[in-house]
C-alpha cells in the first residue's frame, strides 16, 4: 500500500490567508480592547479597575506571545509549505 499526498495550493494559500485574517483580526481587537480600557480608566478609578486593568495585563501578556507564534508559523512555515506544494504541482502537471 503506497503512500500518497494530498497537495492543492489554492486550499493551502486560503488557509494561510484565513490564518493572517485571524491574527491581525486578534491584534485589532486587542489594540481597541486596549483603548476602551484606557478610557473607562479615565472615569473608572477604583480599586476594583486597578485590579480589572492588572487581569486584562495578564491575559494581554499571553495573547501577545500567541500572535507572534500564529505570525511566525503562517510567515515561516505556512509560506515555505506553499512554495514547495506550487513546486510539486508544477513539476506534476508540467505547469
Amino acid at each position: 500500500m503506497s503512500a500518497s499526498v494530498i497537495n492543492n495550493s489554492a486550499a493551502l494559500h486560503e488557509y494561510r490567508m484565513q490564518l493572517s485574517q485571524a491574527i491581525q483580526n486578534l491584534q485589532d481587537s486587542l489594540k481597541k480592547t486596549e483603548t476602551a480600557i484606557e478610557q473607562v480608566g479615565e472615569t473608572w478609578k477604583d480599586d476594583n479597575f486597578k485590579e480589572f486593568q492588572e487581569n486584562f495585563n495578564q491575559d494581554k501578556e499571553m495573547i501577545i506571545p500567541l500572535t507572534a507564534s500564529l505570525e511566525d508559523y503562517e510567515q515561516n512555515i505556512l509560506f515555505h509549505l506553499e512554495e514547495k506544494v506550487r513546486d510539486l504541482e508544477e513539476f506534476r502537471f508540467g505547469i
